[in-house]
C-alpha cells in the first residue's frame, strides 16, 4: 500500500520521465489512489498525475481530458491510456454505435500504387462499427482520453455489456 508522500514522489518521478521537471498541487483523494494536479510544468499536454494506492502505478492526466475534469472516473475503471473494450451484449445498438466511435479505434488500410506499399491510418468508420457488433463479442481499442465521460455515460445507461480491459501493444 502506498501513502500519500510515496504516491506524491512516484508521480513527479513518472512525470519526470516524459515531461520534464514538475511541480504537483495538492492531492485530491480518490478511493483507489489519489489525483495530483500539476502546478508547474515543462509541457502544456499534461495536467496531473494520478497514482493508484494499491500498485504505485501513475496514469498522465492530460490536459482538458476526461480525468482532467473528473478524476472520479478513476475510481470508476478507467485506469488506463489505452483500452479494449469487449462488447457481450447490445440493448441499443444505435446508442453502442455511437460509444464505440467515441472509443477511437484506428485501423490501418495498406494498399499497393506506384511502385510502393502505403499504410494509412483512419478512424473506424459508423458501417465497420455496425459490422463488428453484427458478432458478438466485439472488442474495440483506443486511447479515448478525452471521451472516457461519454464512455461511462454510455455503460452507466446500459446500452450495452461489456468489459474494460487495459490495452497493450505487442512488444
Amino acid at each position: 500500500m502506498v501513502d500519500e508522500a510515496e504516491a506524491r514522489a512516484l508521480g513527479t518521478a513518472a512525470l519526470a520521465e516524459d515531461v520534464g521537471a514538475t511541480v504537483l498541487g495538492p492531492s485530491h483523494t480518490l478511493d483507489q489512489g489519489w489525483y495530483f494536479p500539476v502546478i508547474a510544468k515543462q509541457s502544456v499536454a499534461v495536467a496531473g498525475v494520478i497514482v493508484n494506492a494499491d500498485t504505485g502505478r501513475a496514469l498522465q492526466v492530460l490536459a482538458g481530458s476526461s480525468l482532467e475534469r473528473d478524476p472520479s472516473l478513476y475510481d470508476r475503471g478507467f485506469q488506463f491510456e489505452a483500452y479494449d473494450v469487449a462488447v457481450l451484449a447490445v440493448a441499443n445498438l444505435d446508442e453502442t454505435v455511437r460509444a464505440m466511435l467515441g472509443v477511437g479505434e484506428r485501423v490501418v488500410d495498406v494498399y499497393y500504387r506506384n511502385d510502393r506499399v502505403y499504410r494509412v491510418g483512419r478512424m473506424l468508420t459508423e458501417d465497420e462499427v455496425r459490422k463488428r457488433l453484427s458478432t458478438l463479442p466485439a472488442v474495440f481499442t483506443g486511447s479515448p482520453a478525452y471521451r472516457l465521460d461519454q464512455l461511462d455515460a454510455a455503460l452507466r445507461a446500459g446500452w450495452f455489456e461489456y468489459r474494460l480491459f487495459e490495452s497493450r501493444p505487442k512488444s
